[in-house]
Protein backbone atom coordinates (compact mmCIF):
# COMPACT_ATOMS: atom_id res chain seq x y z
CA UNK A 1 0.00 0.00 0.00
CA UNK A 2 1.36 3.44 -1.23
CA UNK A 3 2.02 6.01 1.59
CA UNK A 4 -0.58 8.86 1.68
CA UNK A 5 0.55 12.42 0.57
CA UNK A 6 0.24 15.41 2.61
CA UNK A 7 0.99 19.15 0.98
CA UNK A 8 3.87 20.69 2.69
CA UNK A 9 2.86 24.05 4.70
CA UNK A 10 4.61 27.26 2.75
CA UNK A 11 4.73 25.73 -0.75
CA UNK A 12 1.48 25.59 -2.46
CA UNK A 13 2.12 22.83 -4.96
CA UNK A 14 5.13 20.70 -3.26
CA UNK A 15 3.91 17.33 -1.62
CA UNK A 16 5.18 15.03 0.97
CA UNK A 17 4.52 11.11 -0.02
CA UNK A 18 6.85 8.95 2.46
CA UNK A 19 10.29 10.27 2.95
CA UNK A 20 10.34 11.54 -0.70
CA UNK A 21 8.83 15.30 -2.12
CA UNK A 22 7.30 16.05 -5.15
CA UNK A 23 6.16 19.27 -7.16
CA UNK A 24 2.40 18.74 -8.45
CA UNK A 25 0.96 20.72 -10.57
CA UNK A 26 -2.43 20.64 -12.53
CA UNK A 27 -3.21 20.74 -16.22
CA UNK A 28 -6.57 23.04 -17.31
CA UNK A 29 -9.15 20.66 -18.63
CA UNK A 30 -8.62 22.37 -22.51
CA UNK A 31 -5.10 21.75 -22.55
CA UNK A 32 -5.04 17.85 -21.13
CA UNK A 33 -5.84 16.55 -24.36
CA UNK A 34 -2.68 18.06 -25.54
CA UNK A 35 -0.21 17.77 -22.67
CA UNK A 36 -1.52 13.86 -22.61
CA UNK A 37 -2.06 13.67 -18.41
CA UNK A 38 -4.07 15.92 -15.79
CA UNK A 39 -1.53 16.45 -14.02
CA UNK A 40 2.03 17.41 -14.43
CA UNK A 41 4.51 16.08 -11.05
CA UNK A 42 8.24 15.62 -10.74
CA UNK A 43 10.00 13.72 -7.88
CA UNK A 44 12.50 15.92 -5.79
CA UNK A 45 13.84 13.78 -4.01
CA UNK A 46 14.60 13.15 0.11
CA UNK A 47 16.85 16.15 0.94
CA UNK A 48 14.53 19.20 1.99
CA UNK A 49 17.27 21.59 1.92
CA UNK A 50 17.75 21.05 -1.71
CA UNK A 51 14.14 20.70 -2.13
CA UNK A 52 13.51 24.02 -0.88
CA UNK A 53 16.52 25.48 -3.64
CA UNK A 54 14.89 24.03 -6.37
CA UNK A 55 11.11 24.25 -5.40
CA UNK A 56 10.76 27.78 -7.30
CA UNK A 57 12.46 26.85 -10.68
CA UNK A 58 10.84 23.22 -11.03
CA UNK A 59 7.14 25.02 -10.75
CA UNK A 60 8.09 27.76 -13.32
CA UNK A 61 9.62 24.73 -15.40
CA UNK A 62 6.45 22.34 -15.10
CA UNK A 63 4.32 25.56 -15.62
CA UNK A 64 5.96 26.50 -18.74
CA UNK A 65 5.27 23.24 -20.03
CA UNK A 66 1.39 23.88 -19.65
CA UNK A 67 1.95 27.09 -21.76
CA UNK A 68 3.89 25.28 -24.38
CA UNK A 69 0.72 23.68 -24.68
CA UNK A 70 -1.52 26.57 -25.84
CA UNK A 71 -2.64 26.67 -29.17
CA UNK A 72 -1.07 29.86 -30.45
CA UNK A 73 -4.18 30.77 -32.84
CA UNK A 74 -6.10 31.05 -29.81
CA UNK A 75 -3.74 33.09 -27.32
CA UNK A 76 -4.65 35.98 -25.91
CA UNK A 77 -1.98 38.74 -26.36
CA UNK A 78 -1.68 37.94 -22.45
CA UNK A 79 -0.98 34.61 -23.07
CA UNK A 80 1.91 34.69 -25.72
CA UNK A 81 3.42 37.27 -23.63
CA UNK A 82 3.62 35.24 -20.42
CA UNK A 83 6.05 34.05 -18.35
CA UNK A 84 4.31 32.53 -15.22
CA UNK A 85 1.03 31.64 -14.55
CA UNK A 86 0.18 34.89 -12.00
CA UNK A 87 -2.13 37.03 -13.88
CA UNK A 88 -1.70 41.13 -13.31
CA UNK A 89 -4.43 43.72 -13.26
CA UNK A 90 -3.82 44.28 -16.74
CA UNK A 91 -4.02 40.70 -17.75
CA UNK A 92 -7.44 40.18 -15.95
CA UNK A 93 -9.18 43.26 -17.74
CA UNK A 94 -8.22 41.68 -20.83
CA UNK A 95 -9.48 38.09 -20.04
CA UNK A 96 -12.87 39.64 -19.30
CA UNK A 97 -13.38 41.91 -21.83
CA UNK A 98 -12.97 38.85 -24.01
CA UNK A 99 -15.39 37.00 -21.88
CA UNK A 100 -17.85 39.43 -21.72
CA UNK A 101 -17.64 39.27 -25.61
CA UNK A 102 -18.65 35.78 -26.05
CA UNK A 103 -21.08 35.50 -22.92
CA UNK A 104 -22.75 38.55 -24.83
CA UNK A 105 -22.63 36.67 -28.04
CA UNK A 106 -23.64 33.09 -26.21
CA UNK A 107 -26.30 35.05 -24.15
CA UNK A 108 -28.23 36.37 -27.44
CA UNK A 109 -31.84 35.52 -28.14
CA UNK A 110 -31.55 32.96 -24.71
CA UNK A 111 -33.98 33.22 -21.42
CA UNK A 112 -32.19 34.69 -18.68
CA UNK A 113 -34.66 33.61 -15.92
CA UNK A 114 -38.77 31.77 -16.44
CA UNK A 115 -41.06 34.36 -15.97
CA UNK A 116 -45.20 33.68 -16.18
CA UNK A 117 -46.32 30.91 -18.44
CA UNK A 118 -44.44 32.11 -21.45
CA UNK A 119 -40.86 31.97 -20.94
CA UNK A 120 -40.11 32.64 -24.45
CA UNK A 121 -41.88 36.16 -24.81
CA UNK A 122 -40.63 38.92 -25.17
CA UNK A 123 -41.86 40.09 -22.10
CA UNK A 124 -40.78 37.45 -19.99
CA UNK A 125 -37.49 37.38 -21.31
CA UNK A 126 -36.96 41.58 -20.46
CA UNK A 127 -38.38 40.90 -16.82
CA UNK A 128 -36.13 37.73 -16.39
CA UNK A 129 -33.25 40.20 -16.96
CA UNK A 130 -34.64 42.86 -14.75
CA UNK A 131 -34.88 40.52 -11.55
CA UNK A 132 -31.24 39.26 -12.78
CA UNK A 133 -29.88 42.69 -12.80
CA UNK A 134 -31.42 43.63 -10.00
CA UNK A 135 -29.88 40.76 -8.29
CA UNK A 136 -26.47 41.35 -9.38
CA UNK A 137 -26.65 44.67 -8.51
CA UNK A 138 -27.49 43.75 -4.77
CA UNK A 139 -24.14 41.52 -4.98
CA UNK A 140 -21.77 44.12 -6.43
CA UNK A 141 -23.26 46.95 -3.95
CA UNK A 142 -22.53 44.68 -0.78
CA UNK A 143 -18.82 43.36 -2.43
CA UNK A 144 -20.14 39.86 -2.32
CA UNK A 145 -17.82 37.97 -4.90
CA UNK A 146 -18.94 34.75 -4.24
CA UNK A 147 -21.58 34.68 -6.57
CA UNK A 148 -18.92 34.60 -9.45
CA UNK A 149 -16.39 31.95 -8.16
CA UNK A 150 -17.02 29.39 -10.42
CA UNK A 151 -16.80 31.35 -13.35
CA UNK A 152 -13.76 33.01 -11.87
CA UNK A 153 -12.45 29.16 -11.46
CA UNK A 154 -13.18 28.08 -14.82
CA UNK A 155 -11.56 31.16 -16.48
CA UNK A 156 -8.62 30.49 -13.71
CA UNK A 157 -8.72 27.05 -15.07
CA UNK A 158 -8.65 28.08 -19.17
CA UNK A 159 -6.02 30.53 -18.50
CA UNK A 160 -3.68 28.42 -16.69
CA UNK A 161 -3.72 30.75 -13.96
CA UNK A 162 -2.36 30.19 -10.12
CA UNK A 163 -4.73 32.76 -8.69
CA UNK A 164 -5.42 32.28 -4.29
CA UNK A 165 -9.25 32.33 -3.37
CA UNK A 166 -8.13 34.73 -0.49
CA UNK A 167 -5.82 37.00 -2.68
CA UNK A 168 -7.31 40.54 -3.68
CA UNK A 169 -6.56 39.44 -7.27
CA UNK A 170 -9.35 36.76 -6.84
CA UNK A 171 -11.46 39.21 -5.52
CA UNK A 172 -11.10 41.97 -8.34
CA UNK A 173 -11.38 38.98 -11.21
CA UNK A 174 -14.77 38.29 -9.79
CA UNK A 175 -15.48 42.06 -10.04
CA UNK A 176 -14.68 42.28 -13.19
CA UNK A 177 -16.40 38.83 -14.33
CA UNK A 178 -19.41 40.77 -11.89
CA UNK A 179 -19.71 43.89 -13.85
CA UNK A 180 -19.16 42.20 -17.23
CA UNK A 181 -22.40 39.86 -16.60
CA UNK A 182 -24.30 42.80 -15.72
CA UNK A 183 -23.06 44.76 -18.68
CA UNK A 184 -24.45 41.89 -20.77
CA UNK A 185 -27.38 41.74 -19.00
CA UNK A 186 -28.15 45.35 -19.37
CA UNK A 187 -27.19 44.89 -23.17
CA UNK A 188 -30.07 42.49 -23.82
CA UNK A 189 -32.82 44.41 -21.72
CA UNK A 190 -32.17 47.25 -23.88
CA UNK A 191 -32.45 45.22 -27.37
CA UNK A 192 -35.72 43.75 -25.94
CA UNK A 193 -36.81 47.17 -25.31
CA UNK A 194 -36.19 48.31 -28.57
CA UNK A 195 -33.62 50.54 -27.16
CA UNK A 196 -30.71 50.40 -30.23
CA UNK A 197 -29.31 54.19 -29.47
CA UNK A 198 -25.43 54.35 -27.57
CA UNK A 199 -26.04 53.78 -23.90
CA UNK A 200 -24.91 56.22 -21.38
CA UNK A 201 -24.57 54.42 -18.48
CA UNK A 202 -22.61 51.10 -20.13
CA UNK A 203 -19.54 50.19 -18.34
CA UNK A 204 -16.53 52.10 -20.11
CA UNK A 205 -14.50 48.47 -19.47
CA UNK A 206 -16.56 46.68 -21.76
CA UNK A 207 -16.72 48.57 -24.88
CA UNK A 208 -15.70 47.39 -28.51
CA UNK A 209 -12.14 48.58 -27.84
CA UNK A 210 -9.83 45.91 -25.95
CA UNK A 211 -8.71 47.58 -23.05
CA UNK A 212 -5.22 49.49 -22.59
CA UNK A 213 -2.37 46.71 -21.22
CA UNK A 214 0.06 47.21 -19.41
CA UNK A 215 2.37 43.92 -19.50
CA UNK A 216 5.59 45.01 -17.20
CA UNK A 217 6.28 42.39 -14.98
CA UNK A 218 5.67 43.07 -10.95
CA UNK A 219 9.01 44.20 -9.20
CA UNK A 220 9.67 44.24 -5.94
CA UNK A 221 9.46 48.11 -5.34
CA UNK A 222 5.97 47.89 -6.31
CA UNK A 223 4.97 44.88 -3.64
CA UNK A 224 6.85 47.09 -1.49
CA UNK A 225 4.48 50.30 -2.59
CA UNK A 226 1.28 47.98 -2.50
CA UNK A 227 2.19 46.10 1.03
CA UNK A 228 2.34 49.82 2.62
CA UNK A 229 -0.33 51.19 1.02
CA UNK A 230 -2.76 48.01 2.42
CA UNK A 231 -0.61 47.44 5.62
CA UNK A 232 1.24 51.30 6.61
CA UNK A 233 -2.58 52.75 7.66
CA UNK A 234 -2.47 50.94 10.81
CA UNK A 235 0.88 51.27 11.84
CA UNK A 236 2.39 53.30 14.82
CA UNK A 237 5.55 55.39 14.81
CA UNK A 238 7.74 52.71 15.99
CA UNK A 239 6.93 50.36 13.80
CA UNK A 240 7.41 52.53 10.98
CA UNK A 241 10.75 53.20 12.49
CA UNK A 242 11.40 49.38 11.90
CA UNK A 243 10.79 48.84 8.68
CA UNK A 244 13.12 51.87 7.52
CA UNK A 245 16.07 49.40 7.79
CA UNK A 246 14.91 46.65 5.53
CA UNK A 247 12.84 48.85 2.84
CA UNK A 248 16.04 50.56 2.41
CA UNK A 249 17.88 47.46 2.18
CA UNK A 250 15.32 46.53 -0.37
CA UNK A 251 15.74 50.04 -2.09
CA UNK A 252 19.98 50.46 -1.92
CA UNK A 253 21.13 47.05 -1.80
CA UNK A 254 18.40 44.26 -3.42
CA UNK A 255 17.01 46.72 -6.32
CA UNK A 256 13.44 47.86 -6.27
CA UNK A 257 13.27 46.88 -10.27
CA UNK A 258 14.14 43.23 -8.89
CA UNK A 259 11.50 41.38 -11.07
CA UNK A 260 9.37 39.33 -8.81
CA UNK A 261 9.78 36.25 -10.59
CA UNK A 262 13.71 36.26 -9.65
CA UNK A 263 12.42 36.19 -5.91
CA UNK A 264 13.73 33.24 -4.39
CA UNK A 265 15.35 31.10 -1.68
CA UNK A 266 18.76 32.15 -3.36
CA UNK A 267 18.24 35.52 -2.85
CA UNK A 268 16.14 35.61 0.49
CA UNK A 269 19.73 34.01 1.84
CA UNK A 270 21.64 36.65 -0.27
CA UNK A 271 19.51 39.58 1.94
CA UNK A 272 20.37 37.68 5.38
CA UNK A 273 24.45 37.62 3.98
CA UNK A 274 23.98 41.51 3.40
CA UNK A 275 21.83 42.58 6.58
CA UNK A 276 25.30 41.07 8.55
CA UNK A 277 27.19 43.64 7.99
CA UNK A 278 24.63 46.25 8.77
CA UNK A 279 26.82 48.14 11.24
CA UNK A 280 25.05 49.32 14.57
CA UNK A 281 23.46 52.24 14.90
CA UNK A 282 24.88 53.52 12.20
CA UNK A 283 22.42 56.51 12.00
CA UNK A 284 24.02 58.02 15.33
CA UNK A 285 27.39 56.87 14.98
CA UNK A 286 29.46 60.40 13.07
CA UNK A 287 31.40 58.20 10.96
CA UNK A 288 28.25 56.69 8.91
CA UNK A 289 25.49 59.35 9.80
CA UNK A 290 23.96 60.47 6.83
CA UNK A 291 25.91 57.84 4.55
CA UNK A 292 23.62 55.04 2.09
CA UNK A 293 23.89 51.77 3.54
CA UNK A 294 26.66 50.87 1.33
CA UNK A 295 28.92 53.33 2.12
CA UNK A 296 27.53 52.65 5.70
CA UNK A 297 28.76 49.39 5.55
CA UNK A 298 32.06 49.94 3.97
CA UNK A 299 33.01 52.33 6.36
CA UNK A 300 32.03 49.96 9.16
CA UNK A 301 34.60 47.23 7.53
CA UNK A 302 37.67 49.25 7.52
CA UNK A 303 36.93 50.87 10.95
CA UNK A 304 35.96 47.88 12.85
CA UNK A 305 32.36 48.97 13.72
CA UNK A 306 30.00 46.98 15.35
CA UNK A 307 27.01 44.87 13.54
CA UNK A 308 24.10 44.39 14.27
CA UNK A 309 22.98 41.36 16.90
CA UNK A 310 21.05 38.29 15.59
CA UNK A 311 18.35 39.04 17.29
CA UNK A 312 18.03 42.89 15.18
CA UNK A 313 18.54 40.54 12.00
CA UNK A 314 16.02 38.39 12.35
CA UNK A 315 13.72 41.05 13.28
CA UNK A 316 14.52 42.86 9.54
CA UNK A 317 14.07 39.20 7.96
CA UNK A 318 10.64 38.64 9.77
CA UNK A 319 9.48 42.11 8.30
CA UNK A 320 11.17 40.79 4.86
CA UNK A 321 9.03 37.91 5.43
CA UNK A 322 5.60 39.80 5.88
CA UNK A 323 6.37 41.69 2.47
CA UNK A 324 6.85 38.48 0.89
CA UNK A 325 4.12 36.66 2.24
CA UNK A 326 1.76 39.76 1.39
CA UNK A 327 2.81 39.14 -2.43
CA UNK A 328 2.24 35.14 -1.57
CA UNK A 329 -1.05 35.47 -1.00
CA UNK A 330 -1.62 37.92 -3.64
CA UNK A 331 -1.04 35.31 -5.98
CA UNK A 332 2.53 37.41 -7.30
CA UNK A 333 4.58 35.03 -5.55
CA UNK A 334 4.89 31.32 -5.70
CA UNK A 335 5.38 29.77 -2.27
CA UNK A 336 7.38 31.50 0.58
CA UNK A 337 10.93 31.61 -0.36
CA UNK A 338 11.58 33.38 3.26
CA UNK A 339 10.61 29.93 5.02
CA UNK A 340 13.10 29.16 7.90
CA UNK A 341 15.83 31.67 7.11
CA UNK A 342 16.88 33.24 10.25
CA UNK A 343 19.97 33.77 12.24
CA UNK A 344 21.01 31.92 14.86
CA UNK A 345 21.44 33.51 18.22
CA UNK A 346 24.01 32.20 20.40
CA UNK A 347 22.59 33.90 22.98
CA UNK A 348 19.55 32.42 24.47
CA UNK A 349 16.52 34.86 24.90
CA UNK A 350 16.22 34.85 29.06
CA UNK A 351 19.89 35.41 29.16
CA UNK A 352 19.67 38.47 27.46
CA UNK A 353 18.35 40.29 30.26
CA UNK A 354 18.78 40.11 33.77
CA UNK A 355 16.05 40.53 36.14
CA UNK A 356 17.03 42.28 39.51
CA UNK A 357 17.83 40.58 42.57
CA UNK A 358 16.13 41.38 46.18
CA UNK A 359 19.60 42.56 47.64
CA UNK A 360 19.68 44.99 44.28
CA UNK A 361 15.99 46.30 44.91
CA UNK A 362 16.70 46.81 48.48
CA UNK A 363 19.82 49.26 47.01
CA UNK A 364 17.63 50.79 44.39
CA UNK A 365 14.83 51.63 46.90
CA UNK A 366 17.06 53.10 49.47
CA UNK A 367 17.63 55.67 47.42
CA UNK A 368 15.93 59.32 46.47
CA UNK A 369 13.74 59.56 46.28
CA UNK A 370 12.01 56.26 47.61
CA UNK A 371 13.74 57.47 51.07
CA UNK A 372 12.16 59.98 51.38
CA UNK A 373 8.41 58.94 50.61
CA UNK A 374 6.00 60.35 47.61
CA UNK A 375 6.27 63.73 49.33
CA UNK A 376 9.38 64.26 48.04
CA UNK A 377 8.82 63.60 44.24
CA UNK A 378 5.87 66.26 43.70
CA UNK A 379 7.44 67.32 40.51
CA UNK A 380 8.95 64.59 39.10
CA UNK A 381 5.89 61.54 40.28
CA UNK A 382 7.52 59.16 37.37
CA UNK A 383 10.39 58.79 39.40
CA UNK A 384 8.84 57.75 42.34
CA UNK A 385 5.98 55.48 41.47
CA UNK A 386 6.62 54.05 38.29
CA UNK A 387 9.52 51.60 39.24
CA UNK A 388 7.40 50.33 41.75
CA UNK A 389 4.26 50.02 39.46
CA UNK A 390 6.54 48.01 36.75
CA UNK A 391 7.93 45.79 39.86
CA UNK A 392 4.42 44.92 41.04
CA UNK A 393 2.60 44.85 37.51
CA UNK A 394 5.11 43.58 34.92
CA UNK A 395 3.86 46.86 32.78
CA UNK A 396 5.95 48.81 30.48
CA UNK A 397 7.52 51.86 31.06
CA UNK A 398 5.49 53.71 27.69
CA UNK A 399 2.44 51.63 29.35
CA UNK A 400 2.53 53.49 32.67
CA UNK A 401 4.32 57.08 31.39
CA UNK A 402 1.67 57.42 29.18
CA UNK A 403 -1.52 56.49 31.75
CA UNK A 404 -4.45 58.92 31.64
CA UNK A 405 -5.99 59.88 35.09
CA UNK A 406 -9.69 58.47 33.54
CA UNK A 407 -7.78 55.24 33.19
CA UNK A 408 -7.20 54.81 36.56
CA UNK A 409 -10.57 52.48 37.30
CA UNK A 410 -12.67 50.98 39.86
CA UNK A 411 -14.89 47.21 38.87
CA UNK A 412 -16.50 45.43 41.64
CA UNK A 413 -14.61 46.77 44.20
CA UNK A 414 -11.05 46.03 42.73
CA UNK A 415 -8.40 49.42 41.81
CA UNK A 416 -7.47 48.55 38.45
CA UNK A 417 -4.80 50.10 35.58
CA UNK A 418 -6.83 50.20 32.68
CA UNK A 419 -4.23 50.19 29.68
CA UNK A 420 -5.65 51.54 26.88
CA UNK A 421 -4.67 51.03 23.15
CA UNK A 422 -4.80 54.78 21.73
CA UNK A 423 -3.29 54.37 18.54
CA UNK A 424 -1.26 57.45 17.93
CA UNK A 425 -1.11 58.44 21.32
CA UNK A 426 0.15 55.58 23.09
CA UNK A 427 0.25 52.36 21.27
CA UNK A 428 0.26 49.22 23.50
CA UNK A 429 2.33 45.85 22.58
CA UNK A 430 0.09 43.58 19.84
CA UNK A 431 -2.60 46.65 19.62
CA UNK A 432 -4.04 45.19 22.61
CA UNK A 433 -5.83 46.99 25.69
CA UNK A 434 -5.74 45.30 29.00
CA UNK A 435 -7.14 45.69 32.59
CA UNK A 436 -4.06 44.88 35.56
CA UNK A 437 -5.62 45.01 39.31
CA UNK A 438 -3.42 47.54 41.50
CA UNK A 439 -1.22 45.29 43.93
CA UNK A 440 -1.88 45.25 47.71
CA UNK A 441 1.29 46.14 48.34
CA UNK A 442 1.43 49.73 45.74
CA UNK A 443 -1.63 50.42 47.72
CA UNK A 444 -0.28 50.48 51.27
CA UNK A 445 2.41 52.38 50.02
CA UNK A 446 -0.03 55.38 48.88
CA UNK A 447 -0.07 54.88 45.47
CA UNK A 448 -4.18 55.03 45.29
CA UNK A 449 -4.08 58.47 47.79
CA UNK A 450 -1.80 59.66 44.44
CA UNK A 451 -4.73 58.84 42.23
CA UNK A 452 -7.38 60.65 44.03
CA UNK A 453 -5.01 63.92 44.23
CA UNK A 454 -4.61 63.35 40.79
CA UNK A 455 -8.01 63.00 40.01
CA UNK A 456 -8.42 66.68 42.04
CA UNK A 457 -6.11 68.23 40.25
CA UNK A 458 -8.30 67.83 37.09
CA UNK A 459 -4.73 67.19 35.24
CA UNK A 460 -4.87 64.65 32.42
CA UNK A 461 -2.09 62.74 32.51
CA UNK A 462 -1.49 60.56 35.54
CA UNK A 463 2.13 61.89 36.15
CA UNK A 464 2.67 65.32 35.06
CA UNK A 465 6.49 65.21 34.52
CA UNK A 466 5.71 62.72 31.61
CA UNK A 467 6.10 63.08 27.91
CA UNK A 468 6.48 61.34 24.00
CA UNK A 469 10.06 60.99 22.30
CA UNK A 470 9.83 61.33 18.56
CA UNK A 471 8.99 57.47 18.17
CA UNK A 472 5.93 58.14 20.38
CA UNK A 473 6.92 56.39 23.38
CA UNK A 474 5.86 57.55 27.06
CA UNK A 475 8.52 57.94 29.54
CA UNK A 476 11.78 58.40 27.94
CA UNK A 477 13.67 60.85 30.17
CA UNK A 478 12.48 58.59 33.57
CA UNK A 479 14.31 55.70 31.51
CA UNK A 480 17.60 57.66 31.45
CA UNK A 481 17.04 58.95 34.56
CA UNK A 482 17.10 55.10 36.19
CA UNK A 483 19.89 54.25 33.97
CA UNK A 484 21.69 56.42 35.48
CA UNK A 485 21.10 55.39 38.83
CA UNK A 486 22.05 52.08 37.87
CA UNK A 487 25.39 53.07 36.39
CA UNK A 488 25.83 55.04 40.20
CA UNK A 489 25.08 52.14 42.38
CA UNK A 490 27.12 49.94 40.13
CA UNK A 491 24.89 47.11 39.81
CA UNK A 492 26.52 44.14 38.11
CA UNK A 493 24.06 42.08 35.51
CA UNK A 494 23.17 41.85 31.73
CA UNK A 495 22.01 44.39 30.44
CA UNK A 496 20.18 46.01 34.18
CA UNK A 497 17.63 48.72 32.92
CA UNK A 498 14.22 50.00 33.75
CA UNK A 499 12.85 46.79 31.85
CA UNK A 500 14.62 44.68 34.28
CA UNK A 501 11.53 45.28 36.42
CA UNK A 502 9.13 43.07 33.96
CA UNK A 503 11.98 40.41 34.13
CA UNK A 504 11.56 40.72 37.86
CA UNK A 505 8.05 40.59 37.68
CA UNK A 506 7.65 37.60 35.40
CA UNK A 507 9.96 35.30 37.91
CA UNK A 508 7.56 36.51 40.59
CA UNK A 509 4.92 35.05 38.40
CA UNK A 510 7.07 31.66 38.22
CA UNK A 511 7.43 31.79 42.35
CA UNK A 512 3.55 31.78 41.91
CA UNK A 513 3.07 28.80 39.31
CA UNK A 514 1.61 32.06 37.51
CA UNK A 515 4.35 32.28 34.58
CA UNK A 516 3.16 31.66 31.03
CA UNK A 517 -0.34 30.76 32.46
CA UNK A 518 -3.48 32.44 30.64
CA UNK A 519 -3.81 34.73 33.54
CA UNK A 520 -0.40 35.52 33.70
CA UNK A 521 -0.25 36.46 30.34
CA UNK A 522 -3.67 38.39 30.56
CA UNK A 523 -1.54 40.50 33.67
CA UNK A 524 1.79 40.90 31.35
CA UNK A 525 -0.30 41.42 28.12
CA UNK A 526 1.97 38.77 26.38
CA UNK A 527 0.75 36.62 23.63
CA UNK A 528 1.87 33.22 23.46
CA UNK A 529 0.62 30.08 21.27
CA UNK A 530 -3.06 28.19 22.17
CA UNK A 531 -3.80 31.50 24.32
CA UNK A 532 -6.60 33.93 23.70
CA UNK A 533 -5.20 37.30 22.32
CA UNK A 534 -8.31 38.94 23.72
CA UNK A 535 -6.90 39.68 26.93
CA UNK A 536 -9.25 39.88 29.90
CA UNK A 537 -12.25 38.45 28.47
CA UNK A 538 -11.59 34.88 30.27
CA UNK A 539 -11.02 36.44 33.57
CA UNK A 540 -13.59 38.59 36.18
CA UNK A 541 -11.34 41.43 37.50
CA UNK A 542 -11.79 39.76 40.91
CA UNK A 543 -9.75 36.51 40.14
CA UNK A 544 -7.41 38.70 38.28
CA UNK A 545 -6.51 40.44 41.38
CA UNK A 546 -6.87 37.28 43.82
CA UNK A 547 -4.34 36.36 41.22
CA UNK A 548 -2.28 39.62 41.49
CA UNK A 549 -2.05 39.05 45.49
CA UNK A 550 -0.35 36.19 45.16
CA UNK A 551 2.80 37.73 43.75
CA UNK A 552 5.37 38.43 46.39
CA UNK A 553 8.33 39.68 46.85
CA UNK A 554 10.57 37.66 50.18
CA UNK A 555 12.75 40.09 52.00
CA UNK A 556 11.86 42.93 49.81
CA UNK A 557 12.66 46.36 51.80
CA UNK A 558 9.52 48.52 50.32
CA UNK A 559 10.37 52.52 50.52
CA UNK A 560 9.95 54.48 53.41
CA UNK A 561 6.18 55.05 53.14
CA UNK A 562 5.19 51.75 54.10
CA UNK A 563 4.03 52.02 57.45
CA UNK A 564 3.11 48.13 58.36
CA UNK A 565 4.93 44.85 57.05
CA UNK A 566 3.28 43.75 54.04
CA UNK A 567 0.30 41.23 54.42
CA UNK A 568 -0.27 38.38 52.52
CA UNK A 569 -4.04 38.84 51.73
CA UNK A 570 -4.71 39.38 48.26
CA UNK A 571 -6.62 42.25 46.55
CA UNK A 572 -10.46 41.70 46.35
CA UNK A 573 -13.62 43.52 46.42
CA UNK A 574 -13.87 41.96 49.99
CA UNK A 575 -10.74 44.03 51.30
CA UNK A 576 -9.78 46.85 48.97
Amino acid sequence: MSASKRRVEGYDYLYQRGHSYEVRLQVPRPLRPAVGKGELKRSLGGDFAKVRKTYHRTVADLAALIDAARPVEVQSAFDADRSHPVPSKSDIDLACHAHFHRMKKNMRGKVSLAVGNDPASRKSRAEGYREMIEFHLDRLDHGDWGVMGLDAEWLCEEKGWIVPEASDAFQYLCEMLLRARLQCYRKELRTLEGKMARDPDADPMFGPSVPKTDNRPMKLGDLVTKFRGARGLDWSTSTIKNYVIIFRVIEELCGKDTPLADINEDFCIGVRKRLLDVPSNYQKRPATRGKTLVEAMDIAAREGLPKIGPATVNGHLNKLGAILRYGRDQGWIVGNPMAKIEVKDPIAAEDKRDPFKVHQLNAIFACEPWASGPGAALERPSRYWAPLISLFSGARLTEICGQLVSEMVEEGGVRLFDFRHRPGERDMKNDKSRKVPVHPDLIRLGFWDFVKEARKSGRKLLFSDASRNQLGNWGDPTSKWFARLIDRLDLSGTALCFHSFRHTFEDALKEADLHNTPIGNVITGRVTPGVSANYGSKYTVTKLAAAMGTVRYPELVLPAAMTEKPSDTSQTADNV
